[in-house]
């Protein structure tokens, strides 16, 4: 059962995450798409897109906006910004029972109001059948000092949630998408995770996107993760992740 629980929390907390769509450019106004494990994205007015993640947000608040500024010499440059309260989510994995991940409240205290804000800088290059990301981030979550024993050292989930230990991090990474025909596209990336007194982050993803129609896309491939946790310090460990989930989308 604990195994079921831990591999429900990876994929509700950094599911929407994995299968990001990073690209400086948004949605058009009055489109809408959704995933499985994605998030909803609306297009709105004046280049600005908003979304979040409803299996989410009555446990873990959350919510990203991103703007189009324009293009130079061929690159389009947008900025994304996110508010995320963790809280009520962890608060419900440190019960005692069947939702017990965290540490017990008795021994380390309980979980604090936790605010995390992310911006983050998105450039956007478009040749004939790919086009190149490049994204650079800060976050910071706000007045955080959380007991590192209620960090879950875990692939994929350990390097965020440090961040509510540590209160500040960077990301950096580059994502390539390309066009193989009518119905197959593919995307791969590469990100960098930085953390104060932890070594980088390392991972990488790689999707084939299938598409079933004008509104539907089946999508499956891999997530790469390398990194030292606090169970080793000594010795990295690199580990694989099946990804996978059905989108679609609509206009308003």
């Amino acid at each position: 059962m604990k195994i079921i629980l831990q591999i429900s929390f990876i994929l509700l907390v950094v599911g929407g995450i994995l299968l990001a769509n990073d690209t400086a450019y948004p949605l058009e106004n009055g489109q809408r798409q959704m995933g499985v494990f994605q998030p909803r994205i609306y297009g709105m007015n004046n280049n600005l897109e908003i979304s979040t993640h409803p299996l989410l947000f009555f446990v873990k608040p959350n919510v990203k906006l991103k703007k189009f500024y324009r293009e130079i010499n061929g690159f389009g440059l947008a900025s994304r910004y996110s508010f995320d309260y963790p809280t009520p989510l962890l608060k419900i994995l440190q019960k005692k029972g069947i939702g017990g991940l965290l540490s017990n409240p008795n021994d380390v205290g309980k979980i604090p109001h936790l605010i995390v804000l992310q911006g983050e800088l998105l450039a956007t290059k478009i040749f004939t059948k790919h086009s190149v990301t490049a994204k650079l981030g800060m976050s910071t979550c706000l007045g955080c000092a959380l007991d590192s024993r209620h960090l879950i050292d875990y692939d994929l989930a350990y390097p965020r949630m440090a961040l509510y230990h540590h209160g500040i991090g960077a990301n950096m990474g580059l994502d390539l998408d390309y066009i193989y025909s009518e119905k197959i596209s593919l995307k791969a990336d590469g990100d960098l995770l930085f953390l104060p007194e932890e070594n980088v982050f390392i991972e990488h993803k790689f999707l084939i996107h299938y598409t079933l129609s004008s509104n539907y896309t089946l999508s499956g491939g891999y997530k790469y993760s390398y990194g030292y946790y606090p169970f080793n310090k000594r010795e990295s460990l690199w580990n694989l992740f099946p990804l996978f989930d059905l989108s679609w989308r609509w206009n308003k």
